[in-house]
């Protein structure tokens, strides 16, 4: 408790990042007429660490208003030029990352400092943002765990998933699924967050021994675990 009221997010880091969205959002507007700039991810559900990336979309007027797809891999790199050559990035930090299932440009806001990943054309993160909510409400300890996994994960490089680690929506989904699975829990026999190391340890040893991400998914509403080649045209999040 003590190092997650450390760590949890300060009112003036909450402020220097809403300024980030904002100012991102003036600039890119105007730049790229009609779009729009919102944020996703562990900043709006209140669950990042101070040197947290900010994860952020720009979807145009097409999408917002059909779902009909304007930005692709090109705007990528439109965007990229234009951060490389105005103020908002540090030059050198600017990299697009075409590869991965969801292509990002990824820089460091020179105002801030921050690391910043941008996406495309895509709103399932903003539809999880009130989902978080409901969930911190549901599981006062959720924001707790994740805290202090998130943490153990950077320590070790483990938090991109860019490069093979587990971001913050998939620690959120793990903590969430484990207490929904927890019998103790669901009988109200625990009060998760008057356990909380006994939490950890069985998060850590679930999933570190006991769960096959190869074989198994978690799906959260309603809670169940299902096997994944028997839901293979569904899309999922895979780690």
């Amino acid at each position: 408790m003590d190092f997650y009221h450390f760590v949890k997010p300060l009112k003036f880091e909450q402020t220097i990042r809403e300024k980030l969205v904002e100012d991102l959002h003036g600039r890119i507007s105007y730049q790229f007429h009609g779009a729009e700039i919102q944020s996703f991810g562990s900043f709006p559900a209140g669950l990042y660490l101070p040197t947290a990336d900010m994860d952020v979309v720009m979807m145009s007027k097409d999408f917002r208003q059909s779902g009909r797809v304007t930005y692709n891999k090109s705007t990528l790199f439109k965007l990229r030029n234009y951060l490389y050559n105005s103020d908002l990035a540090i030059r050198d930090s600017v990299e697009c990352i075409t590869s991965a299932k969801v292509p990002l440009v990824k820089y460091v806001d020179k105002l801030t400092g921050l690391r910043v990943d941008m996406s495309f054309e895509n709103d399932t993160g903003l539809v999880a943002n009130e989902t978080f909510q409901q969930y911190k409400k549901l599981y006062p300890a959720m924001p707790i765990l994740v805290t202090v996994i998130k943490h153990l994960l950077t320590m070790r490089g483990l938090n991109e998933p860019v490069n093979g680690g587990i971001g913050g929506f998939s620690v959120i989904c793990l903590v969430v699924s484990l207490l929904q699975h927890m019998p103790q829990v669901q009988s109200k026999n625990m009060v998760p967050e008057h356990h909380l190391g006994e939490m950890l340890m069985e998060f850590l040893n679930y999933y570190g021994n006991e769960f096959n991400p190869q074989t198994t998914g978690i799906q959260l509403v309603p809670p169940a675990y299902f096997e994944k080649v028997s839901v293979a045209t569904i899309p999922m999040v895979f780690f």
